[in-house]
């Protein structure tokens, strides 16, 4: 029995960006932060609405905004405690057009949100290469098991076992 494992690596350019869009507006009156980070949320919301009406963006979410206050009190001293109150949310866009993922990063990033960008292939395209992977994976473990073989003066005329560690967690034969 002859053991041999192989593996593949491919590149492939993304097909799609997410642009998460994450606002936060602190203040002392409370008010004012959820005024600030609702109308903020909305214009995002807007321009991530006309990105996929525009066929740029295959999908959007956002998590509606929520607010806290957070109360700090001075050590030591006789000062009132200080609340500032916090409001966020989270945007998402899934851009299919890259030409413009960086001009609306910036665009999200000057009106006052903090960016982030995932990038990713279609389910698609994920499951073509992974199956190209697999096969040339096979293909790389049969040589190094084909010159074990040829080195013992052998030849190999079964394949018994083909394990994919990746979905063990585990290597496997």
């Amino acid at each position: 029995m002859i053991t041999a494992s192989g593996t593949s690596t491919s590149y492939t350019a993304a097909e799609r960006a997410t642009v998460r869009a994450r606002i936060s507006v602190e203040s002392h009156d409370r008010n004012k932060s959820v005024s600030i980070a609702t109308e903020l949320h909305n214009a995002l919301f807007a321009r991530a609405v006309q990105l996929r009406e525009r066929g740029d963006a295959t999908w959007h979410a956002a998590e509606a905004p929520s607010t806290w206050a957070s109360v700090r009190y001075p050590n030591g001293t006789n000062k009132p405690a200080v609340t500032t109150h916090i409001t966020q949310s989270i945007l998402r866009v899934k851009l299919s057009n890259l030409e413009i993922v960086a001009l609306v990063a910036e665009e999200f990033t000057r009106a006052g949100a903090e960016v982030d960008i995932d990038w990713a292939l279609t389910e698609a395209t994920k499951r073509e290469r992974e199956r190209e992977a697999r096969r040339a994976a096979v293909g790389a473990s049969r040589e190094i098991a084909n010159d074990y073989a040829a080195a013992l003066g052998e030849r190999i005329t079964r394949v018994v076992t083909v394990s994919d560690s990746g979905s063990s967690g585990h290597p496997g034969p």
